[in-house]
């Protein structure tokens, strides 16, 4: 490197340390099991879990991942203590997306992964069910508490022998400046996520990949496709200070109907829609192969029993329709039960949320279907199911201790935008 260069590079790195720290201000991600704090690739802190519960045993699992933090967990061999991680919360109403994560490996040698109940503040959140052969096991919900300074995530023995733990525990607030995302999930309750797909997107997670995704952004700007791009990873995350997903949400790539191709399709930055999708997820879309033709997407969901379900849809159009005069409206069914229309305009995105919908297991259909009046067939970008968490009476009640550490305050979106436009402009000056 040219040694005139070492400077823009030098004010480069810093500024991306700096946006990715205003951008993850808040954020709390728990390595159980871990003696060290560290810091990953994408700049994110992981801390050790002794702050968070004073229940278990650490343990180191044999068998290796990529990810760091599930290379090592903590046990809970004591059915009759509460084993519960008892997380700070910045604000008494603030909303979180609280993710647990489980990789078995066969840390006690037994080749036997344990079931068992996980719950939220009181309520049975969901069963993890853990196995030998596949690899890390996560369970994410929505949740907003109310009228304590700390959310508790505890791990329930439901067999005798059977000995629960956990790898991961990560909190993040949710806020926005427009308002909070899914706003129609009420305060009351805690929302489990079922899906959360990408539906024909690009797999985007390094930051060579999201500087090609805003190359591309401003070529569709002037009207011009290009190829799909990059495909590295199954998945659309937060990857560092110039990450599109601002969430720490997990946009898992979708499978694509045998009916279905992948088609390009155009995301304006500006308005901000609901939810704040990450823009790589709208910029590819799968099409059915003809208006006659319907989208169905089938959900699996974790119970059987009766429950209620808050379903998104995320729409984007092409950037030049066939002709003119085309159209495309799209009617949506759940379980083939008709639950709302939308038409679909040029350069605008569209998000449809359906809740209270009641749903009965073990799975659901999502059929998009060509409207009356629709000339093109339907479309669709990414999709997010979620299912209510009701209250449980034979919830384990949440231990009284509070964590030791101390709770951050609310990071600054806005300024944390102006150090990403910074660092992409000392890159262009690097490469020049």
């Amino acid at each position: 490197m040219n040694t005139n260069l070492w400077v823009p590079a030098l004010l480069l790195a810093f500024h991306l340390f700096r946006a990715s720290s205003q951008i993850t201000i808040g954020w709390l991600n728990i390595d159980c099991g871990s003696n060290a704090t560290r810091w990953d690739k994408n700049l994110l802190q992981w801390v050790t879990d002794n702050d968070y519960t004073k229940a278990g045993i650490n343990k180191q699992v044999p068998q290796k991942q990529p990810l760091e933090e599930m290379n090592t967990l903590r046990s809970f061999p004591n059915q009759n203590q509460q084993n519960c991680y008892v997380l700070p919360y910045n604000a008494p109403t603030q909303r979180y997306l609280i993710r647990a994560g489980f990789y078995y490996g066969d840390y006690d040698g037994l080749s036997r992964p344990p079931p068992f109940d996980l719950h939220i503040n009181g309520r049975t959140w969901s069963t993890v069910k853990a196995s030998t052969a596949e690899g890390p096991l996560y369970h994410e919900a929505i949740y907003v508490n109310q009228g304590s300074g700390s959310l508790n995530v505890c791990v329930v023995q439901v067999e005798k022998g059977m000995v629960p733990f956990v790898s991961s525990v990560e909190a993040v607030p949710i806020y926005v400046l427009t308002g909070p995302l899914y706003p129609k999930m009420e305060t009351s309750y805690a929302y489990d996520l079922v899906s959360r797909v990408n539906l024909g997107g690009n797999e985007i997670q390094n930051f060579v990949c999201i500087l090609l995704i805003y190359v591309r952004f401003i070529i569709y700007q002037y009207w011009i496709l290009i190829d799909n791009g990059p495909k590295l990873l199954n998945q659309c995350r937060y990857a560092g200070p110039l990450s599109e997903e601002r969430y720490n949400r997990v946009w898992t790539r979708g499978t694509t109907p045998p009916n279905c191709v992948q088609v390009p399709t155009v995301a304006t930055p500006l308005p901000l829609i609901e939810n704040d999708p990450p823009i790589p997820v709208l910029l590819d879309s799968i099409q059915s192969l003809k208006p006659s033709d319907p989208i169905i997407l089938s959900v699996d969901l974790p119970h059987t029993t009766p429950q209620s379900a808050y379903i998104v849809l995320y729409f984007a159009e092409m950037a030049t329709l066939p002709k003119p005069n085309d159209s495309r409206i799209i009617d949506i069914y759940i379980n083939g039960q008709k639950k709302s229309t939308t038409t679909l305009k040029l350069e605008e995105c569209k998000v449809i949320t359906l809740y209270p919908i009641t749903v009965v297991g073990p799975a659901i259909n999502v059929t998009m279907a060509s409207a009356s009046g629709s000339t093109l067939p339907p479309i669709v970008s990414a999709m997010e199911v979620f299912t209510r968490v009701e209250a449980d009476s034979k919830s384990s009640s949440p231990p009284s201790s509070t964590p030791t550490h101390g709770s951050g305050t609310q990071g600054s979106f806005f300024y944390a935008y102006i150090n990403s436009i910074s660092c992409i402009c000392l890159f262009l000056l690097c490469i020049a």
